[in-house]
């Protein structure tokens, strides 16, 4: 189901957003999540501390963005 947003400087043709690509962006990020703490609890041999789950879960809401701005 598209999602149409209008320009916001008045142009002719809206930009037009499918769902898709904002559900396929949100599982990207949560997909990169997990194997993000999977690799970090194996390289230290222990549970991540926070600042480690803090990283990876910036770098993995970055990367579901520039996913969901990619398939646009």
């Amino acid at each position: 189901m598209p999602i149409t947003i209008k320009d916001a400087h008045g142009g002719a043709q809206p930009i037009r957003r499918d769902i898709a690509s904002l559900i396929g962006g949100i599982v990207i990020a949560i997909g990169c999540f997990i194997l993000w703490l999977l690799v970090a609890s194996q390289l230290a041999n222990t549970m991540p501390t926070r600042p480690i789950i803090v990283g990876g879960a910036l770098g993995s809401a970055a990367i579901g963005i520039w996913i969901r701005a990619a398939d646009l």
